[in-house]
């Protein structure tokens, strides 16, 4: 029996961006967003923490808003390193999902893993568009590599608000926990069930709290 992909496991993440003024990682709903000492791929980046109330950024002093994607697509143009480039096209891509944008999403999504194969984020985030897609392969491939690369807390610079390591850890771990059960997904829909519990299991075991995972292996009887 195969497990049509639901949405309630659907995650998409956002990325910093490696700028001098970085984005905060405190993600507080902030609507309208409010341009003060930040650049673009700050905002972009708080806008796609929270793209639901993220309606509008006001740029201070100036009396206009944009749009979150607009806001993005100019941190895009900004240039500097490929590594911000690709959080940028990350953060942006998150936002195209939430507006039902799923071409725009993927196109972001690959995009950003094309600059920076490293960006752990937009793996996932292509992951789990194929599985949107129920193209089960090329999910199981970008999830492949997420799991590969793993997911490690950012650190701190000087002056930045940051989680503490105990938080920015378990988050990681609850974001790898999601790659693993996606990934199980995908398996599943190809009648890979071996993969699949395997999955599913390694999801449990690094999320223990989660009952999704839970609720899966119950399905199987493993036989030895």
């Amino acid at each position: 029996m195969t497990t049509t992909f639901s949405m309630r496991v659907l995650t998409l993440f956002s990325a910093m961006a490696t700028v001098l003024a970085s984005a905060t990682i405190d993600a507080q709903p902030a609507s309208p967003l409010t341009i003060i000492n930040g650049g673009y791929a700050q905002q972009c980046s708080l806008a796609a923490r929270n793209p639901q109330a993220a309606s509008g950024i006001m740029i201070t002093g100036s009396r206009v808003i944009i749009s979150p994607i607009r806001l993005c697509t100019l941190a895009i143009q900004e240039g500097g390193e490929a590594a911000n480039r690709a959080a940028s096209y990350n953060n942006r891509g998150v936002l195209h999902f939430e507006a039902a944008n799923y071409d725009d999403a993927l196109a972001d999504f690959t995009e950003a893993v094309h600059l920076d194969d490293t960006l752990t984020f937009a793996h996932i985030n292509r992951g789990n568009i194929f599985n949107l897609r129920e193209q089960w392969a090329q999910a199981i491939s970008a999830f492949d590599r997420a799991i590969e690369l793993g997911i490690q807390p950012r650190p701190g610079r000087a002056g930045e608000k940051i989680e503490s390591p105990e938080s920015s850890q378990a988050r990681a771990v609850r974001e790898l926990a999601r790659a693993h059960f996606n990934r199980g997904i995908a398996h599943e829909n190809l009648e890979q069930l071996r993969e699949a519990y395997l999955d599913y299991l390694r999801a449990s075991q690094l999320a223990p709290e989660w009952e999704e995972p839970r609720r899966e292996l119950e399905r199987f009887e493993v036989v030895r």
